[in-house]
């Protein structure tokens, strides 16, 4: 080989750009139906990115929803639970085009499906069986001309009409029956707070004609907590998540008052950061044991009463379905697939779906979890080498790509990703980072941005760098910086304020968090006032964290991809960032995608964003 083929960042290797999308299946939204049959949506790339539901059954994947159809909410404008059972063999499921709910029968013929609401300006999402009214309890996002209403609601099965439940607060997520449906819970909030932040669980009991009786708010020693995932026991018993202790941990309740011991109590988060509505985290089977989950920085811990359950070649767990003595768990690992798997009441793992190998094991990258200490605090991430056995070691240290996840307050997670293999097969070492302010570490970690967006992180990112560069471990003359959406945004402030980066590039980034908070979606309309200031009382706040400000400190180059479609960072911020530093001198390359909109979810897109950013890092470097 020559020199130039030899050279870190010019790798060649099997792991094409259509193999590295491709395979990167999704699965979500796991339910076992009254049957005990296991239930799961499957986001299929080489369908466009199609929802399609699917259920393991005659020890075969089914797939039920037909061409047409994906099964995908759009409230919040990161969707969530979308389908629930109705009966053994029928269901109902939100459809992505219309966001309108639709039933389908499901049995040994499975029908088309059938529209029950007709509600053009209405999306909805969580919608949860009630057996004795024969109706749909769910969650509706109704979108006047000029604002948008969020209210909890009931849907009959018969005709499709809708009754309002209850509203007047700005978010509701988690409506919760009992099983005989005599009580309810839900969770909601209002402005300015995320659920991540501050937010009030209601309980009451439903009449036989399905109206709530008095409301009573389940409340705690301190109001400022975020509470999620309300559950009904068997007993009729309500249990809930409050992170009160520093945790989010389960609670029980007690005459509408939270238990202040956790009923499984450990240091580290139960339950992942609500951006997406009715995931579910912990459940209880019949024989009365809890099913819970441990998010710590190396793996995620399954526990039946506190007791470990070792998932052989597994490390997370994304989301479960608990019924009867079964748990259906999506989990994921270093080195393999994400899956669909079945825990026994044995503690006996039955793989339904993926969990592949797609690279040799010699081939892939292992993640190394590392902890970035000061006197003051600590960040984390996953550090991975390059690997490819095509290629021996080398004295040289190898370029770098940080990552930086979207959120800000969500996490990135030590699991086989193809796209991030696609690096290391090529040379790079890749650092995935989760700064303060991402979720699994606690309240405190996770409120550490307040005020601080657009400096805290970028002194997380500085010095992460600067600690792999000091045990050389990477070449610090060719470091780059990617991320999407608020990581865009991160990304692009780091160019502007550190001097350690050779290029960047911006998935669909903040690049004005003035013009954001004016134009983006309800859910996040506020979100900027707890991460940087309230615009009208500090707009300097802004001013002084907007990468659009800092043309003028940016001296690496930078590519951008934008969606066209794109509601919540909208493409006219993107444009303006590009043509400004374009005006500056600075190479720009920038990419734009008509049918795409916060996320790319057509393959082509996704194979030309990761050829078209690995050209041009390249190009960056020396041959």
């Amino acid at each position: 080989m020559t020199d130039s083929i030899q050279q870190h960042g010019f790798w060649q290797s099997a792991l094409d750009e259509l193999t590295a999308v491709a395979a990167s299946v999704e699965f979500s939204q796991p339910l076992i139906s009254p049957q005990g049959v296991p239930y799961w949506v499957a986001t299929l790339p080489e369908r466009g990115g199609v929802n399609t539901l699917c259920r393991y059954q005659n020890d075969q994947v089914q797939y039920l929803t037909p061409e047409g159809f994906s099964v995908r909410s759009k409230v919040h404008e990161y969707g969530g639970q979308a389908w629930c059972f109705i009966s053994h063999d029928r269901l109902a499921f939100v459809n992505a085009d219309d966001q309108q709910l639709y039933t389908q029968v499901t049995g040994l013929v499975v029908e088309a499906p059938v529209a029950l609401t007709n509600a053009p300006a209405s999306r909805f999402i969580e919608p949860v069986y009630d057996p004795v009214r024969n109706r749909l309890i769910c969650i509706e996002e109704l979108h006047h001309s000029t604002e948008v209403e969020n209210r909890l609601i009931s849907v009959c099965l018969e005709t499709g009409s809708v009754t309002v439940l209850h509203a007047g607060h700005d978010f509701y997520a988690y409506p919760t029956l009992s099983d005989d449906a005599s009580q309810i819970a839900f969770i909601s909030w209002d402005h300015p707070y995320q659920p991540w932040l501050k937010t009030r669980c209601f309980a009451a009991d439903v009449s036989e004609s399905g109206a709530i009786g008095s409301i009573n708010e389940v409340s705690g020693q301190c109001n400022d907590v975020a509470l999620s995932q309300p559950y009904f026991a068997s007993d009729n018993r309500l249990y809930l998540v409050s992170d009160q202790s520093g945790f989010w941990q389960i609670h029980t309740i007690d005459a509408d008052r939270i238990v202040d011991t956790p009923l499984i109590k450990t240091a580290a988060d139960c339950i992942n950061a609500p951006w997406q509505g009715g995931l579910r985290h912990f459940g209880q089977r019949n024989d009365g044991s809890w099913v819970s989950l441990a998010l710590k920085h190396q793996s995620v811990e399954l526990s039946v009463d506190q007791s470990p359950i070792l998932l052989e070649g597994f490390n997370q767990i994304r989301n479960l379905a608990v019924s009867g003595d079964q748990v259906l768990l999506i989990v994921a690992a270093e080195d393999r697939l994400p899956a669909v798997a079945l825990l026994n009441e044995k503690g006996e793992l039955k793989l339904l779906v993926g969990g592949e190998y797609p690279l040799p094991v010699a081939e892939c990258a292992v993640p190394e979890a590392i902890c970035f200490k000061t006197k003051q605090h600590a960040c984390y991430g996953y550090f991975y080498p390059p690997q490819n056995s095509a290629y021996p070691e080398s004295d040289r240290a190898p370029p770098l790509v940080v990552f930086l996840h979207g959120g800000p307050t969500a996490a990135t997670y030590p699991v086989l990703n193809l796209k991030l293999q696609y690096w290391t097969q090529r040379g790079f070492a890749v650092l995935d980072l989760n700064y303060q302010g991402s979720s699994n570490y606690g309240r405190d970690y996770r409120l550490a941005l307040a005020g601080s967006w657009g400096r805290v992180e970028i002194e997380d990112i500085d010095l992460a760098v600067q600690e792999l560069a000091r045990l050389d471990r990477i070449n610090p003359a060719a470091v780059f910086i990617r991320g999407n959406s608020s990581g865009g945004f991160s990304a692009l402030n780091a160019l502007a304020d550190l001097d350690c980066f050779a290029g960047g590039a911006s998935l669909y980034g903040v690049t004005d968090p003035m013009a954001l908070g004016q134009a983006t979606h309800k859910f996040e309309s506020h979100y900027l006032d707890w991460l940087i200031a309230d615009p009208a009382k500090e707009p300097e706040r802004y001013d002084a964290v907007a990468p659009i400000n800092k043309i003028a400190q940016i001296s690496a180059p930078v590519i951008f991809f934008q969606g066209e479609l794109d509601r919540v960072v909208v493409p006219e911020q993107t444009r303006s960032m590009v043509d400004s530093l374009r005006a500056s001198g600075l190479r720009v390359e920038a990419v734009y995608f008509s049918e795409e909109a916060h996320g790319f979810r057509q393959l082509d897109n996704q194979i030309r964003v990761l050829q078209t950013e690995l050209q041009f890092y390249q190009s960056l470097m020396e041959p």
